[in-house]
């Protein structure tokens, strides 16, 4: 969450990482066009934020799982987004006050997204590591 907060400082601002992106992006794709490297710098961006999110999302759902190891699966899943959403919102309220950020709701709602995500992933590799670990248990058996 630290590092969350961080990347919404001023210092990650758009006008900010175009400086390192766009010079990045024009060599990698020689004559593209600035538009169409504006494009990918705003995509670069968007998907910065849906991958903070799902980290995020992915170490609250192991965090819940070691906290409340009663919890079921879908209440640590419930409890992992809600987190992660709340802090995307409390994110884009504190980005609100910074200079050459805004809010935006749509930031939100790709963060909730790379949350369930994170949080779906997560689940999936649980469940995997599960089955795993019972077919270990049977094939000693045998």
């Amino acid at each position: 969450m630290m590092l969350i907060f961080i990347f919404s400082t001023d210092w990650f601002a758009a006008p900010n990482t175009s400086s390192f992106f766009t010079p990045l992006l024009s060599w990698l794709i020689p004559g593209a066009a600035p538009e169409f490297i504006q494009i990918i710098h705003t995509a670069l961006r968007k998907l910065g934020h849906w991958s903070e999110y799902f980290i995020l999302a992915n170490l609250l759902g192991r965090a819940c799982q070691r906290q409340w190891p009663k919890q079921t699966r879908q209440g640590r899943f419930t409890t992992s987004v809600i987190i992660a959403t709340l802090y995307a919102i409390t994110d884009e309220w504190h980005q609100s006050f910074v200079p050459n950020r805004s809010a935006s709701a749509i930031d939100v709602t790709i963060d909730a997204s790379g949350a369930i995500c994170g949080t779906i992933w997560t689940l999936y590799r649980e469940r995997n590591f599960a089955c795993r670990d019972i077919a270990q248990q049977v094939a000693k058996k045998t």
